[in-house]
């Protein structure tokens, strides 16, 4: 009899829990910054972030994917700062997520790499123009066949076969416009490093120590340095149809030099480099 008496609940009401949950689904994957004009800067490993954090206002910080992503502002720039982990998978797979979740309007990775071409010393900090995945291919009784990788584009908002993707030309305006300055760069020995604005850089899943695979690079791609990353996160950006730019500053030469391998020499110079890529990012953010 109670049940039959009792006055019936609205049926929207039942409804309540589960837009409850689906506000709180949507708070999670909300942007939380307001800004317009927020720059997301990479970078694969703390000591490549080091000097940006330090330089960093940090609002707030939070973990994605397992790792560290600061708030806040540099040089009056609101600014999403985080790593990536190294490689190829975690680059693109943490860019993507960050796009998703903050849009930013321009991106930029910061961080070290291996020399490949000879006019490249350790300590100079280069800013490739074009960038391209050296393992991908066809490999047979020759070797590995470099191939074109078919990817959307967002500007053409279509699928293109292409091998290389490039920075943003206005972006490469903005690095070529402060290239020349006497920026306050740390020696390597008696030698100041130089900022190059040009050419081909090469990304894999591998650590070059090889003088024959560093040849191979020069031959097939005529690349100024090799990294772990780049070319993932150049391929997301121009997916998303995001400008982009990245700076990478020699800590070693591909297959080493002398002597030395290139692990002896990216122990020996790593965090200088990434320290002087860190100041050449700087002084680029001062300037937009």
């Amino acid at each position: 009899m109670r049940g039959i008496c009792q006055k019936r609940r609205p049926q929207w009401l039942l409804l309540l829990p589960i837009l409850a949950c689906c506000m709180m689904l949507t708070a999670g994957c909300a942007r939380d910054t307001d800004s317009a004009d927020l720059i997301l800067i990479l970078y694969a490993f703390p000591a490549e972030g080091e000097l940006l954090a330090k330089n960093m206002a940090v609002d707030r910080t939070h973990r994605m994917l397992g790792r560290q992503v600061k708030i806040g502002e540099i040089h009056d720039r609101e600014i999403i700062l985080a790593e990536s982990g190294i490689g190829m998978t975690n680059a693109a797979m943490t860019a993507q997520r960050l796009i998703d979740r903050y849009h930013p309007v321009k991106i930029v990775f910061s961080g070290i790499a291996g020399a490949v071409d000879s006019s490249v010393h350790i300590g100079d900090i280069v800013i490739c123009t074009s960038w391209v995945t050296h393992d991908f291919g066809y490999i047979g009784s020759e070797g590995l066949v470099p191939g074109d990788i078919s990817s959307y584009h967002a500007a053409a908002d279509s699928i293109v076969t292409t091998r290389y993707f490039h920075i943003d030309s206005a972006m490469r305006a903005e690095v070529t416009a402060i290239s020349g300055r006497n920026l306050a760069l740390d020696p390597i020995g008696e030698r100041t490093p130089k900022v190059v604005v040009d050419g081909n850089g090469v990304s894999g899943n591998s650590f070059i120590d090889s003088r024959e695979k560093r040849m191979w690079l020069s031959g097939n791609f005529q690349a100024l340095v090799t990294d772990m990353e780049s070319a993932a996160v150049a391929q997301v950006c121009t997916a998303n149809g995001i400008p982009f730019v990245i700076f990478r500053s020699a800590s070693d030469l591909a297959g080493g030099s002398g002597s030395e391998s290139a692990r002896d020499e990216i122990d020996q110079f790593f965090k200088v480099a990434a320290h002087n890529s860190a100041r050449v990012v700087l002084q680029f953010l001062d300037e937009l």
